[in-house]
This record gives C-alpha cells, sequence and structure tokens, in this order.
C-alpha cells in the first residue's frame, strides 16, 4: 500500500509538471516566431526569431515563471497590447501550454518545442 502512495505522488501530473524543464526553443505557432526559455533562479523567454519584421529579437516574453503549488506560474507581454498579464503554463510533452489571463477571459495558447 505505501509503494502504491508512493508511486502516485511521485508520478501525479502535478509533480511531474513541477518537475519537467521548460528550457529550450519553442515556437510560438504564428509568423514563425521562436522563444528560447532558460533558467537562472525563475524562468524566462526571449523572442530568438521571427518572420515577423517588426518582432524585438531579444524582447522577453514570459518572465518570472516559477513552480507554485505544482503549477508552472509567471508573467506573459502582450506586444500588441505593450502590458503583461498573469499566466499559468502547463507542459504536456513537447508542447507549453499557457492560459494567459485579463480580469475574466482568459486564452490558452500553444507552444511546441523544436
Amino acid at each position: 500500500m505505501e509503494l502504491l502512495l508512493i508511486f502516485h505522488i511521485v508520478f501525479s501530473p502535478e509533480v511531474m509538471n513541477a518537475q519537467a524543464s521548460l528550457d529550450g526553443i519553442w515556437n510560438m505557432g504564428q509568423d514563425n516566431t521562436t522563444i528560447e526559455i532558460t533558467e537562472d533562479n525563475v524562468y524566462e523567454g526571449r523572442i530568438a526569431s521571427s518572420d515577423n519584421t517588426n518582432a524585438k529579437i531579444g524582447n522577453i516574453i514570459p518572465k518570472d515563471v516559477k513552480s507554485v503549488g505544482g503549477k508552472w506560474k509567471g508573467k506573459m507581454y502582450s506586444p500588441k497590447r505593450n502590458e503583461w498579464y498573469d499566466a499559468v503554463i502547463a507542459l504536456e510533452e513537447k508542447q507549453l501550454l499557457l492560459t494567459v489571463g485579463s480580469g475574466f477571459k482568459s486564452k490558452t495558447l500553444k507552444w511546441t518545442k523544436e
């Protein structure tokens, strides 16, 4: 019984999500824009490349991302609105699901690992 409980705790989605690394190059799925996410106590991501000539290479998009209560939480920048929003990030295999919220509205973005 103890072994089953330990197995459940160690391999629960919350624990696995919190232990997984967000490091790497992620394709945002629009304008062939890629974000390079790195960790230095907290995760942040910078625009690495884009087919969009208006994209500002090096700009930070997600920042202050850390594991909180088994979930990744941080801030997400919207270049169109020039604002930061709260975000919850889930890692599912080679996809990042970024749920960005503003008041009662939220939107989930899907990024793919390259």
